[in-house]
């Protein structure tokens, strides 16, 4: 790796691996609320049924839907509307299993210094890591191991779709950058590699359904397979000039291997 782009490669694997830590302590307080004492509901109403992949990935496709009108007619303000609302959802669940209820008055003063301090990477990146941490980390609580693997396939080829066929998400990169916090920008020497939440919020989802059904131990694992995914991800990008790939793919080999090397070691 040269040594320019060695600042960018810690960057990134840092993210990554404070997402999935956050997520999965998160995700071990949410399993025992869902399942042990019933304190909230899942996501879905069945989630051992793999129609819950389907289930949650029709929302995917209403969401994305949705968010292409919003661009086409230039209605920005609803698209802050619904990003500001996510980010507030999501602090509020990861803060929440931290500190019980106060995490709403923390979460409220989170969105305020969010507002103020819109432009500071350092605060989006933040915002955007608490945020991943609540929404991947509950549905992957609300799935269980099979319908989440599906899940996890199923968007790794709608991704691949959505880049290489139709080009929408490449749209949607183009017209949300810079504008609304959906993605993790890193700076790659003279270019950047975009980051979406999904790209991480889906791999928890993945290591989180894993603790569910089987040990920390596996979700450990399991998520160290995805840092080998994308680590391959960013080696890769650095090579090119100029390229625009689907993230989830390469993260969802990498998870998979990662938890089926589990079952040789435990």
């Amino acid at each position: 790796m040269k040594l320019k782009f060695l600042n960018s490669f810690i960057l990134l694997i840092s993210i990554y691996l404070l997402t999935i830590a956050i997520g999965l302590y998160v995700g071990i307080d949410l399993i025992n609320r869902i399942y042990v004492t019933h304190e909230i509901q899942p996501a879905v109403e069945n989630p051992e049924s793999a129609s819950a992949a389907g289930q949650i990935f029709i929302y995917v496709l209403i969401m994305t839907v949705i968010l292409l009108i919003l661009i086409k007619l230039g209605l920005d303000f609803i698209i802050r509307l619904i990003s500001i609302l996510a980010i507030f959802f999501g602090v509020y669940i990861t803060l929440n299993s931290f500190i019980g209820i106060y995490g709403l008055i923390i979460t409220i003063l989170l969105m305020l210094l969010f507002h103020w301090k819109k432009d500071n990477i350092l605060v989006i990146n933040s915002m955007l890591i608490l945020t991943i941490s609540g929404i991947g980390a509950f549905l992957g609580a609300s799935l269980a191991l099979i319908p989440s693997l599906l899940l996890l396939i199923i968007l790794s080829i709608y991704d691949l779709i959505a880049v290489f066929g139709t080009k929408h998400m490449v749209k949607i990169a183009e017209n949300v950058k810079g504008k609304f916090p959906f993605m993790f920008l890193i700076p790659v020497g003279e270019k950047s590699m975009g980051l979406g939440t999904g790209d991480l919020a889906i791999p928890l989802m993945f290591t989180v359904s894993v603790l569910k059904d089987y040990a920390l131990n596996n979700s450990i694992i399991t998520a160290l397979g995805g840092l080998i995914g994308i680590s391959s991800l960013f080696f890769y990008v650095t090579n090119k000039e100029k390229v625009t790939l689907p993230a989830l793919p390469p993260i969802a080999i990498g998870l998979i291997i990662g938890f089926l090397f589990t079952f040789f070691i435990f």
